[in-house]
């Protein structure tokens, strides 16, 4: 098991806000931890380091994308955005993206640890997905999520019922963006749609990869 534990020390304090908990995921270009903020509630906070961004990973306007997306959505199956800013630590320039928190697991964890033995239970768990897709793809500047896979589902275990939310948008890119700005670098090529690797993307590309997730669900692998 990795020891590695972060750029940013317990107890670090984000612009006087956030104060650092725990060092939860490292990722090829953001790292996750989770924060509390001076109003006493947990959020979960990512932080990029901006020396390894593609180039794709900015509007035309050197803003993050996965910010500003996230800053115009709203939906009950989509992480919801709560701030974001820029910090400068040891002399490198960061971005970070604060983001409510979810009390449970994703659904990658889920999975690894036993199979869904109840057909209803990965039902509900799609349906939310489909959901939260449904908004994005029909938004007046519809949104592709790009990386629909297990562990970019979390189960929100906070009441009887779980539900599904999606997160992390890194490789999120508007349908009318160019599809120069779509770098698939990093991708998990199990749920990627075959127009996917010609550059193209759409809405039924999500579709596809939602595909490959139930599948997963219901064996355990996925379908390749």
């Amino acid at each position: 098991m990795s020891s590695y534990k972060g750029i940013l020390p317990k107890g670090f304090s984000i612009d006087d806000k956030y104060s650092i908990l725990l060092f939860i995921k490292q990722g090829s270009n953001a790292e996750t931890y989770r924060v509390k903020g001076t109003d006493g509630n947990l959020y979960f906070l990512k932080l990029f380091n901006y020396s390894k961004l593609h180039r794709s990973a900015f509007d035309s306007d050197n803003n993050l994308l996965e910010i500003e997306l996230l800053k115009n959505v709203k939906h009950d199956n989509i992480v919801s955005y709560k701030d974001s800013g820029e910090i400068i630590y040891e002399g490198k320039k960061f971005g970070y993206l604060v983001l409510n928190f979810i009390a449970g697991e994703t659904l990658a964890e889920r999975i690894s640890r036993e199979l869904f033995n109840n057909f209803y239970d990965v039902q509900q768990i799609i349906i939310d997905v489909l959901n939260g897709l449904n908004y994005l793809h029909s938004l007046p500047d519809p949104i592709i999520h790009n990386e629909i896979t297990p562990q970019n589902i979390m189960l929100d275990l906070s009441s009887n019922t779980p539900k599904a939310i999606i997160i992390d948008f890194g490789y999120a890119r508007s349908f009318h963006q160019s599809t120069r700005v779509y770098n698939k670098v990093g991708l998990n090529l199990n749920y990627v749609a075959s127009e996917c690797f010609n550059g193209l993307y759409s809405p039924q590309s999500d579709i596809f990869s939602v595909g490959a997730v139930m599948y997963q669900m219901l064996f355990g692998l996925p379908p390749w």
